[in-house]
Order: C-alpha cells, then sequence, then structure tokens
C-alpha cells in the first residue's frame, strides 16, 4: 500500500511539541508542498527526510523518535539501536 506523504507529515506533526516552531513551519511547507505531487512522486519524501535530517541529526528525545518511526516505518526501538 503506498504512503501519502501529506498524510505521514501530518501524523508526524502530532507528535512534535508546540515549541518547536521551526520544525514545524518547515513540515508545514513541507506538507503544502507534497499535495501538489502525484503519490508516484519521490521528490516530496526526499525533502521531507532532509527537513527531518537538519532538525533531528541524533535524536535523542522520545518524540524524536516518534516522529523518525512514523516516517521511516521503523519501530522506535529499531530506530533507537540504530542511533544508539
Amino acid at each position: 500500500m503506498r504512503r501519502i506523504c501529506h498524510q505521514v507529515i501530518n501524523q508526524m506533526l502530532q507528535k512534535i511539541p508546540k515549541d518547536e516552531t521551526e520544525l514545524i513551519a518547515k513540515l508545514e511547507w513541507n506538507r503544502e508542498d507534497a499535495t501538489y505531487k502525484p503519490p508516484e512522486e519521490t521528490i516530496q519524501w526526499s525533502r521531507t527526510q532532509h527537513t527531518l535530517m537538519k532538525y533531528i541529526p541524533e535524536p535523542s528525545k522520545e518524540w524524536h523518535y516518534e516522529v523518525l518511526s512514523i516516517f521511516t516505518t521503523k519501530s522506535k526501538d529499531e530506530l533507537k539501536e540504530a542511533f544508539g
């Protein structure tokens, strides 16, 4: 089943604390951009990945792992092991 980028971004935004205004603004831009792309295109996924890499380069908080889990479809435990 194909995932829809702007829907995935919506799920991630629910996990991000409201005081992370820069990250939220960037992801909202990614979401807006993704709504105009066909699902089979991958540029919106790449742009979202770059945003996450910029703002969560080394995850250390639980919400970091929750957001990355949603994006990657890997479990939080898998991600903690990979970044550990």
